[in-house]
């Protein structure tokens, strides 16, 4: 069924009386929105990712209410947003694979949301789905089953994020897009081909049975030359006149697919 919100319960440790420490509460709130910012790239074609405020909040376990905000202009994403947020949590608790869309940073931000487990409370609930030892397990081995390689990767370059690391997106020109991390020293470089076609080399991560990598760790980059500066087909008519010799044309390329 479809919901319009995102419920959350944290409940503390014992030794704490089922009272949420602070510092878990700020790095739940953080993983949060991480995760519901990725989700949002996935699922929505166009428009402006969605904003979010509390719509109701309960203190002792600490519990909160999300609900998005209409857009003020542009597609409204509310829905299909929410309803992959929902999917999402609901599959990897229940052992089942999830949308291939996501890649893997997308999925460690699904992991980094049960970050308050492994530190000072004892339960946490989303959507009334509650997070087990079985969710963090589904989620490791997932990402432990990418495949390093080294190799190449063509696409267009775009979503430069410098914020917590260097990474941006391609988009290749065919499947889905595919993260990309680089050094600091590659900064300048990288801000100059935004929007450029460009091909990376490095290590290419795959997950098991995908075609592409959704994941590049970036050692150098070319940028390639905007279509309107590739050279036309008359641009090249008489650059080598003597390319064939005493041949004719005609019995030139006779000569070539002669075996």
């Amino acid at each position: 069924m479809s919901k319009s919100s995102i419920t959350v319960r944290i409940v503390g440790a014992e030794e704490d009386k089922g009272l949420v420490r602070f510092d878990d509460f700020t790095i739940f709130c953080r993983s949060l929105g991480r995760c519901l910012r990725r989700v949002d790239d996935v699922a929505r074609a166009e428009g402006a990712r969605l904003r979010y405020r509390i719509k109701q909040m309960e203190a002792s376990s600490a519990a909160l209410e999300l609900e998005p905000l209409a857009p003020a202009d542009g597609p409204d994403n509310r829905r299909v947003v929410i309803d992959l947020f929902h999917e999402t949590i609901e599959r990897i608790q229940a052992g089942k694979s999830v949308d291939a869309r996501f890649t893997f940073d997308d999925l460690v931000a699904f992991r980094d949301l049960a970050t308050p487990l492994q530190r000072h409370s004892r339960e946490l609930w989303i959507n009334g789905e509650k997070l087990t030892a079985k969710y963090v397990a589904q989620l490791e081995l997932i990402l432990g089953s990418a495949i390093p390689s080294k190799g190449q990767l063509s696409g267009r370059l775009e979503r430069l994020n410098v914020h917590d690391r260097y990474e941006f997106v391609l988009f290749p020109a065919a499947g889905p897009r595919v993260v990309c991390i680089f050094d600091e020293a590659m900064f300048e470089e990288v801000r100059n081909a935004i929007k450029r076609m460009v091909t990376v080399s490095g290590t290419l991560y795959f997950q098991p049975d995908r075609p592409l990598p959704d994941r590049v760790r970036v050692d150098k980059m070319e940028i390639h030359p905007p279509d309107d500066e590739l050279p036309k087909l008359r641009d090249l008519r008489a650059t080598s006149p003597n390319c064939t010799g005493k041949l004719t044309a005609v019995d030139f390329v006779r000569a070539l697919r002669d075996e």
